[in-house]
């Protein structure tokens, strides 16, 4: 009997998704009071973006009235947490294009006669009801920090006739009046009848399609989905939502203000890189599910919110501003140890970063506690980058640096180079480095601030690597008269001894002239001079041939094992 090899799956229950297109007149209704949860982006719409809105919707009302068919306008989708038969929905995705019909549907009630304001208030905000114990409440409400502005300067009746000046606002609470003044002057244009059919056909004929899912995951991926060109929700921000929903409610404003004060400090985008850095602090192995699912379930110490704020975020949040800033991270460590952080920041990963945040967040060291430690770390993160360690290899080796790390200082010799590793790494660079691509440039920096005692700055937007003796030397050229041993010259051409480091006007400027030629064409303007000191030393030499290659490879070589505590042993 030959069994069905195909992989069979168990079904299983998925979480609902209740989706249907809406008109504006009931998504302003009581079947939904939004809110903006605290972990969202402030409003960020600017005027062109308001504008548009309004001008695509004028269009369709102008085509609508012409053609006097079926002509309606869809303006996106949102995507909401909401429970069945709750009102209460949290907003997603769709805050900007909530908040911005808000202001205008705000704008066109403050036109209205008393009588009819009354009325279109009521998508505004939901009158309460003595007699069924309901209180009032508005349609939407923004973020803790914005939503007593926005009601008092949109929402209430008639707030938007008497709009606020804009000097000495900022941020969201600027683009809301901003908006809410070029609505009013658009509508104080219009005639009333032509704003009586604008807000008939808002709310008549203006569809959004309303998602609505039970948690913030599921609304989470939905959102990816829908908006997978668009700034999506980070995982920093789903985190921030969990660890917000566990805050006592008279804590919740403190907590959030703490979390944005730290990503306002270092950015939307290294924020995420230093939850990434965080949950390796914890795993230490290469992650295999989404950042915010893995974090959850490796940082222990997020499940309590008093302990992950206090002891996790704030400091390590901390360390990684410092580590981003040279001249604060050089003012607390020293020049030695800011050198070192420098040239590990040119590498083409950051695997080495969660190491160094552990270190300098549970520890105060000396300058030469700091200078032996990063000389330490970017020996071992420049061996894995010059020997090309895969991905797994690095997180190996930075994992065994973690799980040694205790109380700031670290125990055994993970940090170290073995014996092995020294001998690899220096196989590797008396190779053919210039053909390892990713590395030339960044190790050929490194090597010229060796060799200028550390003290090079290079203000070039553009450097390359370049060859003295050539790759392809015409035949009838002296090249092949210093190297008449042509394996002797292809192994000498891609070996660090005979490369130099060019701006781009110089490159292309390239060519396969003869030594003095090269010299001078290349640097006659300059005085014979060069910003990068391994290029200068090329322009001292009378002559380029294997002797002087032999030389220089060596003396270079040297330099760069010293720089990293890699020289051969001296046996007795």
């Amino acid at each position: 009997m030959i069994k069905d090899a195909r992989m069979q799956f168990e079904p299983m229950e998925l979480e609902p998704i209740k989706a249907g297109q809406e008109r504006l007149s009931r998504v302003f209704s009581d079947e939904f009071a939004f809110a903006i949860p605290t972990y969202q982006r402030p409003y960020a719409w600017e005027k062109e973006q308001a504008e548009a809105l309004l001008d695509d919707i004028l269009a369709a009302l102008k085509d609508a009235t012409h053609t006097r068919g079926p002509v309606t306008y869809f303006l996106g989708s949102i995507v909401l947490i909401k429970q069945p038969g709750s009102p209460e929905a949290k907003v997603v995705d769709g805050q900007q294009r909530l908040t911005t019909l808000t202001i205008l549907l705000s704008v066109l009630r403050d036109f209205s006669t008393l009588e009819v304001a009354i009325k279109r208030h009521d998508y505004i905000c939901e009158e309460g009801d003595p007699d069924k114990g309901t209180k009032s409440r508005y349609r939407l409400t923004l973020r803790k920090r914005d939503e007593e502005s926005f009601r008092e300067t949109i929402q209430k009746k008639g707030a938007t006739t008497a709009l606020p000046s804009t000097k000495g606002l900022t941020d969201s609470r600027l683009r809301i009046v901003e908006n809410a003044t070029l609505f009013y002057e658009r509508a104080k244009a219009m005639t009333p009848e032509a704003r009586d059919r604008l807000v008939a056909f808002l709310l008549q004929r203006c569809y959004l399609v309303v998602i609505a899912v039970a948690n913030v995951d599921m609304a989470h991926r939905v959102f990816t989905v829908l908006n997978a060109r668009g700034l999506d929700l980070t995982p920093a921000d789903i985190l921030k939502a969990d660890l917000l929903d566990r805050v006592p409610a008279d804590d919740e404003k403190d907590y959030s203000d703490s979390w944005e004060t730290i990503e306002e400090q270092l950015g939307r985008e290294r924020f995420v890189e230093l939850f990434q850095h965080i949950r390796m602090i914890y795993q230490r192995e290469k992650p295999r599910e989404r950042l915010e699912v893995g974090f959850k379930r490796f940082v222990s110490d997020f499940a309590d919110h008093r302990l992950f704020m206090k002891d996790v975020l704030q400091p390590l949040g901390a360390t990684y501003a410092k580590l981003l800033s040279t001249p604060e991270f050089a003012t607390l460590y020293g020049d030695e140890a800011t050198k070192r952080l420098r040239y590990l920041s040119k590498l083409d990963n950051n695997d080495w970063l969660p190491v160094a945040l552990k270190f300098f967040a549970h520890t105060s060291p000396s300058a030469e506690d700091a200078a032996l430690f990063m000389r330490r770390l970017e020996t071992l993160a420049y061996f894995l980058f010059v020997t090309r360690a895969d991905i797994n290899e690095r997180i190996r080796r930075y994992a065994n640096v973690l799980t040694n790390l205790v109380g700031g200082t670290w125990k055994g010799k993970s940090i170290e180079l073995t014996k092995e590793d020294k001998t690899a790494f220096r196989v590797h660079l008396d190779g053919p480095i210039y053909q390892v691509t990713r590395v030339r440039l960044p190790l050929l920096l490194r090597l010229d601030a060796e060799l200028s005692s550390g003290g090079a700055t290079y203000s070039h937007d553009i450097v390359s690597v370049e060859h003295v003796l050539p790759q392809t030397p015409d035949a009838a050229s002296q090249w092949l008269k210093d190297f008449p041993d042509e394996v002797k010259r292809d192994e000498w051409t891609h070996k660090l001894a005979n490369l130099m480091l060019l701006t781009l006007r110089k490159n292309i400027q390239a060519s396969n002239w003869d030594f003095t030629t090269k010299k001078d064409r290349y640097f006659s303007e300059s005085g014979g001079v060069s910003p990068f000191v391994i290029t200068t030393q090329v322009l001292g030499e009378i002559g380029w041939t294997p002797t002087v290659l032999e030389s220089r490879q060596k003396a270079l070589l040297s330099k760069l094992y010293a720089t990293w505590d890699i020289a051969p042993e001296v046996e007795v």
